[in-house]
């Protein structure tokens, strides 16, 4: 027979045990401003033809590389954040929206890392 104590260990243990499986798999979704040439994965983009498309699947190609899990890229236009000048850490207005596990998320924010213009994954 099952006494008290043994019985509430084992329903801590089942809660924890579903807590962190639950969390483990959510998906959060990371916006990056784009720049004329300060993106974490510009020096591994190759395209010769280039698309929207093509260019979302060079960042998760890049992003799968340095072991993370992407979900989902899409990228939009917002003209409040076009910076008009031709320096490399200007913002083009594109912001990519990066979707991927919560567990990734550290590692996502590291590639940013401290750049000397203060870009960073939000």
């Amino acid at each position: 027979m099952i006494n008290m104590k043994s019985l509430k260990y084992l329903s801590l243990y089942i809660f924890l045990w579903l807590f962190a499986s639950c969390n483990k798999h959510q998906t959060i979704s990371m916006h990056w401003d784009e720049t004329g040439c300060s993106n974490p994965w510009d020096s591994f983009i190759t395209l010769d033809s280039f698309t929207l498309e093509e260019y979302h699947q060079e960042i998760n190609d890049y992003l799968t590389s340095e072991g993370i899990t992407v979900n989902h890229i899409s990228s939009e236009l917002d003209s409040s954040k076009i910076e008009l000048c031709y320096a490399c850490h200007c913002k083009t207005g594109r912001v990519i929206t990066i979707n991927i596990s919560k567990g990734d998320e550290r590692k996502l924010k590291q590639l940013s890392g401290n750049n000397q213009f203060g870009l960073s994954f939000y």
